[in-house]
């Protein structure tokens, strides 16, 4: 049984952390929460509308010292990218690999995540469902197959969500490694050639949804993932903890799915 942690417990980390403390192959250990509310201090389960978990919300100030009294083997950050300049380092220097499933972190932050991984395992999954990975290795043989089809992505996801989506960056970004392809925001001007367009979509009752488009002259390919429940991050993150559980380096989900 792996022992696991959890760094956030907002909307997705509350239904991820039902997922850890339901599933046996896991034994949640600690949850830790970015700010100072009611929630700290008190039983996780018991906040989640079930059975004591024996596990008390911490705040991340003591992260170190709750990190080597519960001796987690993986910890899985679903926070603010903000959290990690908090964990990063005690993290590393605890031994303890780690799944990151935050989202929005630009290139000079990958590689300063990066150098702690000859310390540990870790794997950075900005969307760790097994579908929406799925859906982007499917879209990487459909350009292959079709390459000189139009791609357009259509993102859409629950009203409350700010800016575009970093899963449909990485649906783009995995479909533009077999072509010399740019990815380009929706615009009113014309489709430039070679190039995956991105729609943004807002609306109440969504959670998550992605579709990619292949169109040629003549006929149209659509693919779509939906999020129907949040707890689907939290199958994904335990497959994700089995898999870096034990392993030195750095990774992502398609890493998994080869």
């Amino acid at each position: 049984m792996i022992r696991i942690g959890l760094v956030g417990f907002g909307k997705t980390g509350k239904d991820v952390a039902r997922e850890l403390i339901s599933d046996k192959s896991v034994k949640l250990v600690c949850v830790f929460k970015y700010s100072d509310t009611a929630a700290v201090g008190k039983d996780t389960g018991l906040l989640l509308g079930m059975e004591p978990a024996g596990v008390r919300i911490s705040l991340l100030n003591d992260y170190d010292a709750v990190l080597a009294r519960t001796k987690p083997d993986v910890m899985i950050d679903f926070a603010a990218k903000r959290s990690i300049l908090h964990y990063l380092e005690p993290t590393a220097r605890q031994r303890v690999n780690l799944v990151i499933c935050s989202t929005g972190y630009n290139e000079t932050q990958l590689e300063m995540i990066k150098k702690y991984s000859t310390e540990i395992g870790i794997l950075w999954a900005p969307n760790i469902t097994d579908g929406i990975n799925i859906l982007a290795k499917i879209s990487t043989i459909v350009k292959k197959e079709w390459p000189d089809a139009d791609i357009s992505i259509i993102e859409t996801h629950h009203a409350g969500k700010k800016g575009m989506s970093g899963t449909a960056y990485k649906i783009a970004e995995a479909i533009r490694d077999t072509e010399d392809i740019r990815v380009g925001r929706v615009r009113e001007s014309a489709r430039e050639e070679n190039e995956i367009i991105i729609h943004k979509v807002r609306l109440g009752g969504v959670i998550g949804r992605h579709e990619v488009i292949f169109g040629t002259p003549y006929q149209t390919i659509t693919m779509t993932h939906n999020t129907i429940s949040r707890r689907a991050f939290g199958r994904g993150a335990i497959r994700a903890a089995h898999w870096i559980h034990g392993k030195k380096g750095f990774f992502t989900v398609e890493d998994i799915i080869r």
